[in-house]
């Protein structure tokens, strides 16, 4: 129960719903004003204390259709409930709905289940202690103290609402399990006089419920009500024989045989009851159908370990559920079977074991399986019922009473396993499935992934023999990684290496290494990897297939759900459920959440490899071309509409004429409710797509993504995705005689050099960009070229030729309506002004740039100009104010997702602490500005950090540190190209014996 920690109440609160819904203040009972507010009220008492979303409690309380004004009433409701109950603190809503704050003692629900999950305990102890009786003793005070909670059907009056009807009836189970477990503690001490009334009520209500008759004809033949205890068995067999055609089970037989014998000690021979005087099922009544053992199971034991736990689980509602899934190859069978052997002496009436093949297209009919389980249990083919339903019932009656493990292997679905459960609670079933089986009730899962390397590694060496001396590690670890550390891909190599001891493992470790190899060489014997995945290929549906075929195409590790759309040319939800199928049959694997919430999705590769061998084979190329192009074309019109947001407008980017592919406004909405996190979610798909866009010859698509993404990589310090990508688009614009995308690509590379302060290597890219953009009449990419390479001028020192190519710049961005480009422009001919001096020029331009930067909603435009302006404060020597304007800086390149901007940012703060003379606070956040600048690939803020520390700590008097900064710096300087700021760190070097004081920052 996740209840949390209530605050101290002024009253003694407590909340009844075991019968009548009920509040009691200091034992006086608080009628609640309303139906609504009791519903309200029970359904958060249903949640334990966890908190409930609100569109689920508006869908509960007015029977899932809830009406437009829904949202508004639940508020209501949950405002009149609070005065209620005068105390607003008892139902809090956060994030993800609303919750009731109280102790499990607050609440007569949350108590019972307390007090019958420490009985549960109790009972498991006894077991495996001497000192049994004591653990009985207090299982039975515990349980009495749990029956006495109840007054009547719990939320008596208000149970016709559908999931507070489904809970009473859940707690009514465990009111009856809880019951018959106090029973048989009372037996187990003696009592058996003061059970016989409840035993008799409980036979009354279900006269073929053979525990509760076996449980009343032990507390008769103990109360020396001996006839009685036989006439109750004549009783009963008639009525089964009579009913069902049924003879009573082998246990309750048994029992009726010790009573005529007069044995003095018996029991009730119940499931898990059973003591050294209990009677045993007749030999050859308990069938085992197992499968053998492979002996050899390595890596599973925290797995082996869970299932242990639930079979052995008591459970008031039926029989343990165990469900296990996996995608194919990862060993379900293997561990059901093992888990199935070690719990052989907990279930000795029996183990039932079918494969269900409910991975293929023609899984087994539930009632052949029940046909087969029959007869394994003593009924004559001639008895066995026709029907479905029939067939289940007498399965249900002759596991009554029972303990049988029932094994189903390869499940298709919930309704394939539904027929095949038994009732009794002393049964247990071990389902296994491709599919999670989320619907079957009860069911603890165990969702069974691949091997950890280590595991890996020792189960190729179990099955190849090579163990000790003879394992070669590096090697078999290569062999692992290749098989995908997949149970079923292991098997089979390390079976190779067996059958071959003349190989070495790095030999078939090259066999491996090509892909279009690798399923032909995962076949030994009848094992074969292609074969299994092949089995669950051929049980999906025609869009499944088509869908996983079309993953195949894919380079990235894992992908979002909106790709699934473009592939297969689909509205997103219905892409979504075909989706959603191909994780149940575990062919494709959850990989959780992305950095906006969205989930992602991933191909094991060895699944990835055979996807892309169907659609080598079903697929002619136009289709998987088609696919791609789509999947390009969703990835240019998301990037596109992501730069759009953060930008303000399509400003600083060229665009072509590339097919967009629209996943509908809806899904752009949720996807770019956070810009900058999706484009970081999908840096690699966009990657990829530059790619596939290159290999169909796509050429404006390719170059428009491209630079269309560098909105990213740019903010990120993704250099190298910046530069293969152009590089790509480069070549693609090249060879498809696209001028104006080979323009694009060549300012891209350019912008790039210039980013990476490699000046000199960007001036041949901006010359040839120029040119083409004049060769085709782009006026908007001559205006950004131009921008770009002024700034090459400006810190070559030539800052009146960078002014003029500014301001040429400057017209033709107004020409083509390009504010956000004229927003920088003037915010970089400010920077000029400020570096000579002329701060009262500098402010009007860094305000209206930053008017336009607001207006448009760019937050990286706003913290570049506002790091401009607290340059331009340390030029006037204004250190506080200066130090306030960086701290804005910080916020705003936060926001943004830039960490270049955040370096930017500390290093502005300590220019303005050093100023202020403030040097442990400059110290510390010039550390912090170097050791970001490094992380992220930024030279220039890591020299200029430099550049200041030691100016820092020359005033400290570290020479020698202050000398080894500013050499590193001056180095830096010069490597990069700035000859201004190599020449200011060579003068601080000669300058290193000057006095000390308030410093004037450096640029």
């Amino acid at each position: 129960m996740t209840s949390g920690a209530p605050p101290a109440f002024g009253s003694d609160m407590r909340f009844q719903v075991l019968g009548d819904v009920e509040i009691v203040v200091d034992d006086r009972v608080v009628s609640l004003p309303s139906r609504r507010q009791g519903q309200l009220l029970a359904l958060l008492i249903c949640a334990e204390g966890r908190p409930v979303p609100a569109d689920r409690l508006a869908d509960a309380l007015w029977g899932g259709r809830p009406g437009s004004q829904s949202g508004k009433n639940l508020q209501v409701i949950v405002h009149r409930l609070r005065r209620t109950l005068d105390d607003p603190g008892r139902i809090q809503y956060g994030r993800s709905g609303y919750s009731l704050v109280a102790q499990p003692a607050e609440v007569d629900s949350w108590e019972f289940a307390a007090l019958v999950e420490r009985a549960g305990q109790a009972l498991g102890r006894r077991e495996s202690r001497r000192d049994s009786r004591r653990d009985t003793e207090d299982a039975a005070v515990l349980l009495e103290r749990a029956l006495a909670l109840w007054r009547g059907r719990a939320f008596t009056g208000l149970d016709d609402l559908a999931p507070l009807a489904e809970e009473a009836e859940r707690l009514e189970q465990q009111r009856r399990w809880a019951l018959t477990e106090r029973i048989d503690a009372d037996m187990a001490l003696g009592r058996h006089a003061r059970v016989v009334h409840e035993l008799v009520a409980m036979v009354d209500e279900n006269p073929l419920a053979e525990p509760a008759v076996a449980r009343l004809m032990a507390a008769l033949h103990h109360t020396g009500q001996r006839t009685d205890a036989l006439e109750l068995y004549r009783r009963t067999r008639a009525a089964l024989v009579g009913e069902l055609g049924l003879e009573p089970g082998p246990q309750l037989r048994a029992l009726h045989q010790a009573i005529l014998r007069g044995d003095r000690e018996i029991g009730p021979a119940v499931p898990g009851r059973e003591t050294a005087h209990a009677p045993h099922a007749p030999p050859g009544t308990a069938p085992c159908l197992l499968p053998p053992q492979l002996g050899d199971l390595t890596g599973r034991d925290e797995e082996l370990r869970l299932i242990a736990a639930v079979l052995r689980e008591r459970s008031p509602t039926g029989p343990a559920r165990c469900a296990i899934s996996g995608m194919p190859g990862t060993g379900k069978t293997a561990l059901a079977v093992q888990a199935a052997h070690e719990a052989r002496d907990h279930f000795p009436d029996g183990q039932l074991y079918v494969n269900l093949h409910g991975g293929t297209a023609r899984p087994v009919d539930p009632s052949h399986a029940l046909g087969r389980f029959l007869r394994a249990l003593g009924m004559p083919a001639t008895a066995i019922p026709d029907g479905l339903d029939e067939r289940a019932e007498a399965f249900r009656v002759r596991l009554s009473g029972r303990r049988v493990l029932v094994v189903l292997d390869d499940a298709a679905d919930e309704a394939q396993v539904e027929p095949l459960l038994p009732a009794g609670s002393g049964c247990a079933v071990l389902v296994t499935s491709r599919a999670a089986l989320t619907a079957l009730p009860g069911a603890h899962r165990i969702a069974l992934g691949v091997l950890g390397d280590a595991a890996a590694v020792d189960l190729l060496n179990v099955i190849s023999g090579r163990t000790g001396d003879d394992a070669d590690i590096p090697a078999t670890e290569r062999l692992a990684a290749l098989c995908g550390r997949l149970p079923l891909a292991l098997r089979i190599a390390g079976a190779r290496l067996a059958a071959r001891p003349h190989w070495s493992v790095e030999r078939l470790v090259a066999r491996l290494a090509g892909e279009h190899d690798r399923l032909d060489e995962l076949t030994h014997g009848s094992l074969s990897v292609r074969a299994s995945l092949a089995l669950g290929y051929s049980g999906l549906a025609g869009p499944s297939r088509a869908l996983l075929r079309r993953l195949g195409l894919l380079e990235t590790q894992d992908f979002a759900g909106w790709v699934a759309a473009a592939l297969l040319d689909a509205a997103p939800r219905d892409a979504e459920d075909v989706l959603e199928g191909l994780v149940e049959a575990r062919l494709v694997e959850y990989a959780g959440l992305d950095s906006i919430g969205e989930p992602r999705y991933r191909l094991h590769d060895l699944v990835r490899l055979h996807a892309r061998e169907r659609g080598v084979a079903e697929d002619p190329p136009e289709v998987a071309g088609a696919a791609l192009s789509r999947l390009a074309g969703g990835y240019l019109r998301l990037a596109e509409q992501a730069h759009r947001l953060q930008y303000g407008g399509d400003y600083t980017v060229l665009h072509g004429k590339g097919t967009r592919w629209d996943c509908g406004p809806a899904a752009v909405r949720r996807l770019l409710a956070d810009p900058a996190g999706w484009l970081r979610s999908e840096r690699a798909g966009l990657v990829a797509a530059v790619r596939h866009a290159a290999r169909l010859g796509l050429s404006e698509t390719c170059w428009d993504l491209a630079m269309t993404a560098v909105t990213l990589f740019e903010a990120q310090g993704l250099f190298d995705d910046w530069r293969s990508t152009s590089e790509t688009a480069l070549a693609t614009a090249r060879e498809a005689g696209d001028a104006r995308g080979e323009a694009a690509m060549r300012y891209s590379l350019g912008t790039l050099a210039v980013f990476r302060q490699r000046y000199a290597g960007a001036r041949p890219h901006f010359d040839a960009a120029l040119r083409l953009f004049e060769q085709v009449g782009d006026r908007h990419g001559q205006a950004l070229t131009i921008r770009n390479a002024a700034l090459i001028e400006r810190v070559e020192g030539r800052g009146e030729d960078a002014l003029a190519s500014y301001e040429r710049a400057l017209s033709m961005l107004r020409e083509v309506g390009d504010r956000h480009a004229e927003a920088h422009v003037l915010g970089s001919i400010a920077q000029i002004h400020i570096e000579h001096d002329r701060t009262g020029e500098a402010g009007p331009l860094l305000e209206t740039a930053l008017a336009v930067y607001r207006e448009l909603g760019d937050l990286r435009g706003t913290a570049q100009i506002l790091n401009r302006m607290g340059a331009l404060l340390l030029r006037e020597e204004r250190a506080a104010a200066a130090e306030a304007a960086y701290r804005q800086v910080g916020a705003a390149a936060r926001a943004a997702g830039d960490r270049i901007g955040e370096a930017h940012a500390l290093l502005g703060g300590g220019e303005a602490r050093l100023l202020a003379g403030n040097l442990d606070g400059a110290a510390e956040l010039l550390e912090s500005a170097l050791r970001l600048a490094t992380e992220v690939g930024e030279p220039f803020v890591a020299a200029r950090a430099r550049l200041t520390t030691g100016r820092l700590a020359a005033l400290r008097d570290d020479l020698p540190l202050a000398a080894s900064l500013l050499s590193r710096a001056a180095e830096a300087f010069e490597e990069i190209g700035l000859p201004l700021w190599h020449d200011r760190a060579t003068r601080a070097l000669r300058d290193l014996d000057g006095t000390k004081g308030p410093a004037r920052p450096p640029g």
